[in-house]
């Protein structure tokens, strides 16, 4: 009661405000997130198979990918549980399990993003520099240094806040799934350590290093046409063929950098933006499409992958191109029995 007899209701402090209620939308969002978990988690466990089968897949490079896989198939293999909280007013299963899936899919979001920028790192070190400078980068103890980075980064970003006081981790009141906790009075900070601190910077990398390689092939294109045009040789074939490189280049690179800002951009602008909260759900779909996406950018386009793939899922493990000592093993003992 107030001065004048009237009753009036107090807020607690640690009320969720904006919270996501509205059961046709929860609904929409986790068969979303089912059919990401479907398509993830055999596309990267696919990936992996695949390089593990084929000698010609083992490649430094494809260490990054099976890094990306393994990162992306363990946000997938927690998705369910975010179904569970989606479907629900409240988190029925044990609070820690709520955290562990929590922690699970920010560490491997993170991680994916971080394996992204190595990639690209990775191609624009191995296109643009010599050999030996490759060779040097990329040997055994830096490339595992740089694989083991890839989950060390995000794990601390998660972890070392809430140790800290700077927010919390398990069941969100307001979006109803498990991630950072709404009620915390630093939520929105933790949000912003977790997704901007990692986004931002990958993506400058990202981009960065495409545009060099774009740019490196098109001089490089260039000087082909040119020392062509100098031996008095046809520059019809070259230019076209140059023309035909050049959009090929141009194709892939709108897509990996296009995909990335689609699926990951989104979710950080709007951790900046604190009064979208209705967007989060939205946003953070998008975010968790890019761990059933990646398989396909970095599986798919890629003809060795493609055959691999091919031959895997007709179960035709024999005609896989340059097998690997496991598979000579596997296959030599399916023939003994």
């Amino acid at each position: 009661m107030d001065a004048n007899g009237v009753e009036v209701t107090i807020l607690p402090t640690d009320s969720p405000g904006y919270v996501f209620e509205d059961p046709t939308q929860r609904t929409l969002l986790s068969v979303i997130v089912i059919l990401v978990a479907a398509v993830g988690i055999p596309g990267n466990i696919l990936v992996m198979i695949a390089v593990t089968f084929s000698k010609r897949l083992q490649t430094k490079t494809n260490s990054f990918v099976v890094n990306l896989a393994c990162s992306d198939l363990a946000a997938c293999l927690v998705l369910p549980f975010q179904v569970v909280a989606l479907l629900n007013d409240s988190w029925p299963l044990p609070d820690p399990l709520c955290t562990f899936v929590a922690v699970v899919v920010w560490v491997g979001l993170g991680s994916s993003v971080v394996n992204l920028a190595l990639i690209a790192f990775n191609r624009f070190t191995l296109i643009t520099k010599s050999r030996t400078h490759y060779d040097q980068l990329y040997s055994k103890r830096n490339l595992v240094l740089m694989l083991v980075s890839a989950w060390i980064i995000p794990i601390v970003l998660v972890t070392a806040p809430p140790l800290c006081g700077l927010g919390g981790i398990g069941y969100s009141e307001r979006y109803k799934i498990c991630s950072a906790d709404s009620t915390h009075p630093l939520s929105d900070v933790y949000a912003f350590i977790i997704s901007v601190l990692v986004g931002f910077p990958c993506l400058i990398i990202i981009i960065t290093c495409y545009v060099k390689i774009y740019r490196f092939i098109r001089a490089k294109n260039r000087e082909l046409f040119s020392n062509n045009a100098c031996r008095g040789e046809s520059t019809g074939h070259a230019q076209s063929a140059a023309f035909k490189r050049q959009v090929e280049v141009t194709k892939n690179l709108f897509l990996v950098v296009c995909s990335y800002i689609i699926c990951i951009m989104p979710f950080a602008i709007n951790c900046l933006i604190p009064p979208s909260y209705p967007a989060i759900p939205w946003v953070s779909i998008i975010l968790i499409a890019n761990c059933c996406l990646n398989p396909i950018i970095y599986g798919l386009k890629h003809p060795q992958f493609r055959d691999v793939f091919r031959h895997i899922l007709s179960c035709k493990f024999r005609l896989i191109p340059e097998p690997s000592k496991l598979l000579q093993t596997l296959t030599t003992s399916s023939n003994g029995a």
